[in-house]
């Protein structure tokens, strides 16, 4: 029986026509910019030629498929390679190039017969064309090998000549450009604090750049030790970055079998985390330890080691020696064994000392943190701004005699450049409110402190801060501590509680600036306040449950002079984005405020206005209070400490008015031709019959070229509860019974809800403990 064939269609997986396509288009895009290189041009067309032979293949053609694919993947990275340097291509790569294209050819060649045979043909030789298609994947792979083994041996020879270019040029000398530091802008003017920060472009060591250009090793030298590596620091100066630890300036160097390690390190935080308890020679220490990779924990080491060998400061940490040079893990000794943190310590002053007490603590952290600050200065001789960094980047720790050590900052490698628009006094003196709980924030009653800071400890912090403001130096004053406190620490032992909280106010009361701070209330009942307002809150209610017993000031029992002032804002919901414009006001009698609006057509303009009044020295309310406070409290059976006198008051109210005419219809077609822009017959007839002047699509006898005008409304209102605030067309307030003019009909206006908020003045129980 002759043998039949039978044509079937084969089931599974497929190539995607267009995926194909996408990725062909690819290679081939690839394979164009690889024809720069002149070696592989040959070789890049025959690999084009064979993906156009593949698209007429039937059978095997996802094998094809992947020859093609794994050619082209050589010849482009080669390109990779060698882009931008075709010009120094080797010899070894040209004739693997020449090899690489011979087999192009022949795969080629396989391909143009297997897409020309017949279907029967190749029905026959199946086995054969599948055996030839590993066989040129395999040639291919060899091809690739070959490319690489070609690299290593280029590298091989290339680091045999540099050993003995390396020889001969032993001493030769090297110039480093060293680029110049980036320029930067100090803010001056900012209300707030501001530090800007800039590092500059890496400065490239000799040392390091021999080593990158040339290995000692493989030229069979020794590699350099660690300390005989340059090391840069922000804050090392360079004599002290240049010397070696082969002085070890009277310290002792420990090996790790004489430390006997004692519990586990329950610090966490800063320069002093990981460090541990030990045991040397029968005497307690704490031991820091630089874990983590060799070489930078090495420079963290050897950095700590040289500015602990130079400064020697009561503030810093005391070191008693340091690993020798076969300690796996390098580590110093430290004589600071029981710390704590100064935020735990405060906290503890504040549950159970007196506020005097507290203050006293804060002044003799400022002093030693201003001590510390000007000694390490002046031993590694840093500008204002780099020790200011040495500062900001420390962190903190009291030891069992109550004494603040500031630990180093983190290495900063290279060259750094910072501005800042305050000095060296702040900086200090925010890093002792950060030991306070909320960082040193005076909390409001609306606010969120820390869960475990009590209502009366957040008193004591209130004023706490207040003072210290008042009393330490700040901004760009300078950072020694005044005289006078200076002295009054001094008299003292710590442990002895000595100052009062009336002696510290008694300091502070000619200070620039002193006393004249306030507690806040954002949210009172309006109108329900004045200034001089003396009275208190009952236990569990709030302001408005405030109980008076009077006005100092209408009651004649104090003299203090009052100012007023108001301001305002507007804006357009429809204007984007949202731009608030100050608005100007006029006064009128009855200390009434007048406020010109301009009212664009079909729009809205909202506004708020704010209406203040205060006490222009409020160091008066306080003066008052601590004189009077007692026989105030006396008669109404309260103490003095719960005493509020009221020292600024003032209301937030809100308006709109809105022109809701809907805007005319405006087609393109009613502009005229400048041609007829004189004529009104031509104008009027465009419509196809006679308008009359001011008929049809007119805006109230405005032509629709002429633009409308916005109008303006006036508001007239007062911080004086008795007048009701309302828009009039008139700039002039009528007086109360008098018919008002309304506004026109196409407007409609709100008047908002008022809302008010005061400052006031409180003292705490200590300062009646001594009257």
């Amino acid at each position: 029986m002759p043998l039949r064939f039978i044509r079937t269609k084969k089931l599974g997986i497929g190539i995607d026509p267009l995926q194909a396509a996408i990725t062909t288009t690819a290679f081939t895009r690839d394979l164009m910019a690889t024809m720069q290189f002149p070696p592989a041009t040959a070789a890049v067309s025959v690999l084009l030629h064979i993906l156009q032979t593949i698209q007429s293949i039937q059978v095997n053609k996802s094998g094809c498929d992947r020859l093609a694919r794994r050619a082209a993947q050589i010849l482009i990275d080669i390109d990779e390679q060698m882009r931008g340097r075709y010009h120094e291509a080797p010899e070894a790569l040209l004739r693997n190039l020449d090899r690489f294209e011979s087999t192009l050819i022949s795969i080629h060649q396989f391909m143009r017969n297997l897409a020309d045979s017949k279907w029967s043909d190749r029905f026959l030789r199946k086995s054969s064309i599948d055996d030839a298609l590993v066989e040129y994947m395999r040639m291919l792979d060899e091809a690739a090998q070959a490319f690489q083994l070609a690299t290593l041996i280029n590298i091989h020879l290339a680091v045999s000549s540099m050993r003995e270019h390396a020889a001969s040029n032993a001493t030769a000398e090297r110039v480093i450009d060293v680029p110049p530091p980036p320029t930067y802008h100090e803010v001056l003017d900012e209300p707030n604090s501001v530090a800007l920060e800039i590092r500059s472009p890496g400065i490239v060591d000799a040392a390091e750049c021999m080593v990158a250009e040339f290995d000692p090793v493989a030229a069979g030298g020794e590699s350099l030790s660690p300390p005989e590596k340059g090391l840069k620091d922000h804050y090392l100066p360079a004599e002290l970055s240049s010397l070696t630890l082969e002085d070890d300036h009277g310290f002792r160097r420990y090996h790790q079998s004489e430390v006997i390690l004692r519990g586990r390190s329950r610090l966490q935080d800063g320069w002093w985390a990981g460090a541990t308890e030990v045991q040397v020679q029968g005497q307690r220490a704490l031991i820091k330890k630089y874990d983590g990779d060799k070489d930078p924990a090495y420079s963290k080491w050897l950095r700590d080691v040289k500015v602990l060998q130079n400064l020697y400061h009561p503030n810093l940490p005391q070191m008693l020696g340091f690993s020798d040079e076969r300690a796996p893990t390098p580590f110093i000794l430290l004589a600071n064994v029981q710390t704590q943190s100064p935020q735990a310590l405060v906290r503890e002053v504040l549950r159970s000392s007196s506020l005097g007490i507290s203050i006293e603590l804060l002044l003799r952290f400022y002093r030693d943190l201003a001590d510390t600050a000007m000694y390490v200065q002046r031993q590694l001789n840093l500008d204002e701004n780099k020790i200011q960094d040495f500062m900001e980047a420390s962190s903190f720790r009291v030891d069992s005699l109550k004494t603040l050590v500031v630990g180093l900052p983190p290495p900063r490698e290279g060259e750094w450049y910072t501005a800042r628009n305050y000095g060296l006094a702040h900086t200090l003196l925010d890093a002792c409110l950060r030991m306070l709980p909320n960082n040193g924030r005076v909390t409001y009653s609306y606010d969120r402190g820390e869960e475990f800071v009590t209502e009366e400890i957040q008193k004591k912090i209130n004023h706490l801060v207040t003072l210290a403001r008042a009393l330490l130096p700040s901004g760009r004053q300078s950072p020694v501590l005044p005289t006078k406190l200076e002295a009054l620490i001094e008299e003292t032992e710590f442990e002895t509680p000595s100052l009062t909280l009336r002696q510290i106010r008694d300091l502070t009361w000619n200070a620039e600036g002193a006393h004249g701070h306030t507690w806040y209330e954002k949210n009172v009942p309006a109108d329900k306040f004045s200034v001089g307002d003396i009275g208190y809150i009952p236990v569990g209610g709030d302001f408005g449950s405030f109980v008076l017993l009077g006005n100092v000031i209408k009651d004649g029992k104090a003299v203090l002079s009052l100012s007023q002032r108001s301001h305002g804002e507007h804006w357009c919901w429809e204007h984007v984005p949202i731009q608030r414009q100050p608005l100007q006001a006029y006064e009128l009698p009855e200390a009434v405020a007048g406020w010109p609006v301009a009212v664009p057509p079909y729009s809205q303009i909202d506004v708020v206005v704010v209406h203040e009044a205060y006490l222009s020295c409020v160091k008066d309310a306080w003066q008052y209070l601590l004189k009077n406070g007692k026989g105030h409290a006396v008669n109404s059976g309260i103490g003095p400490e719960d005493l509020i006198l009221v020292t600024h008051v003032g209301t937030h109210q809100d308006f709109y008015v809105r022109d809701f005419r809907s805007k005319p219809f405006m087609s393109q077609t009613h502009t005229p031709n400048p041609r007829f822009a004189a004529n009104q017959f031509h104008h009027q007839h465009r419509h196809g019959f006679h308008q009359p002047p001011g008929f049809g699509f007119q805006n109230h006898g405005v032509p629709f070229n002429q633009p409308a005008l916005p109008a303006i409304v006036y508001l007239l209102t007062s911080l004086d509860a008795n007048h009701e605030p309302h828009w009039s067309p008139s700039p002039v307030c009528l007086p109360k019974g008098v018919t008002r003019q309304p506004i026109a009909q196409h407007f409609t206006t709100k008047i908002g809800w008022k809302t008010g908020f005061l400052n006031y003045v409180q003292l705490h129980a200590e300062d009646f403990d001594s009257t």
